[in-house]
């Protein structure tokens, strides 16, 4: 790369490319196997889908996020002072609010439901104590260009919902359950630099 300073030899400079958007957002029971386990390069990633476990799709979400949890513990020397900062990634958290909240079977997990109970013109839920052995696979897909297709994906590994949420019955608008907050942790059954998430991206024109 020349510079009026100098050249820097080997430079990578980033593509002039942008996301847009949430992506979608699916869960499915953890004792699903993933849909690729792993695929040709060795990546543990998507869902599988199956009658014991369905996928299930989130609708109609806003203010999704993605965020790191690290522990930064400080190197401390007396003559020197500051010389390093470990780090430890405790886990994964998306947070999103959703406003569909039909049937009660997508939103069961999230509200930390007990089974639902369907018949001819209606739905059962109870809420009692909260299942703290169950985990989820997410998946939070993004195509950024539907024509190529050119797409992007998080698969998180050992996830669960966690937190208080709030249904907000709001006037003049739409229901909304906030506070929704997915924490994914350690895998330990996935290889170590997968433990917590596995990223894809797929791009022919500008991967080639």
């Amino acid at each position: 790369m020349p510079l009026v300073t100098g050249s820097v030899p080997g430079a990578t400079t980033q593509e002039d490319l942008y996301v847009e958007g949430a992506p979608l957002v699916y869960f499915q029971d953890s004792r699903a196997d993933e849909l690729h386990t792993p695929d040709a390069q060795g990546f543990y990633w998507g869902l599988s889908g199956t009658t014991a476990y369905p996928v299930i799709a989130l609708g109609c979400i806003d203010g999704v996020q993605l965020a790191d949890n690290l522990t930064m513990n400080d190197v401390v020397c007396d003559t020197v002072g500051y010389k390093q900062t470990i780090l430890r990634r405790n886990y994964l958290e998306v947070t999103l609010n959703i406003s569909t909240i039909f049937p009660l079977s997508t939103i069961r997990e999230i509200l930390h439901g007990g089974v639902v109970t369907a018949g001819t013109g209606y739905e059962e839920m109870g809420l009692g104590p909260v299942d703290n052995t169950r985990f989820f696979h997410i998946y939070l897909p993004k195509v950024y260009d539907e024509d190529a297709p050119d797409w992007l994906q998080f698969t998180l590994h050992k996830a669960r919902f966690v937190d208080a949420w709030t249904i907000a019955f709001r006037y003049g608008n739409q229901w909304q359950i906030t506070g929704v907050k997915m924490r994914a942790y350690a895998d330990d059954t996935k290889p170590t630099a997968q433990t917590f998430a596995t990223m894809t991206r797929y791009d022919i024109s500008a991967l080639p």
